[in-house]
């Protein structure tokens, strides 16, 4: 998921650990990170590169798309033109713009 540092650090969602600084949209994740960061944790030495990573369209992807297309354009442009081209096969409209200021402000 991709969060605003800013907002983050304004909002007190930031956590320490092992020298590195994690940042969260909301509380909750927060104090489930900091119960357990083991849990959430990964090597990203294991990590593929970001040229053999495979495009993953999740629910998640999927609602955010349905939500604010603009912003997941932003963040994810191969999974907004995936799901774009999904529709388009199905004959479907593409999703709105969205929710965020962007979108209202067009």
């Amino acid at each position: 998921m991709l969060v605003r540092t800013d907002v983050a650090i304004e909002d007190g969602l930031v956590a320490e650990h092992d020298g590195h600084s994690y940042f969260f949209c909301r509380r909750g994740c927060m104090d489930d990170f900091t119960a357990d960061p083991g849990r959430f944790i990964t090597s990203h030495h294991d990590a593929p590169t970001p040229t053999d990573a495979p495009i993953v369209i999740d629910q998640g992807m999927r609602l955010w798309y349905e939500s604010c297309s603009c912003c997941l354009s932003d963040a994810h442009p191969e999974v907004k033109a995936a799901l774009d081209a999904e529709r388009d096969a199905a004959k479907q409209a593409h999703a709105d713009p969205g929710i965020c200021e962007v979108a209202e402000a067009n």
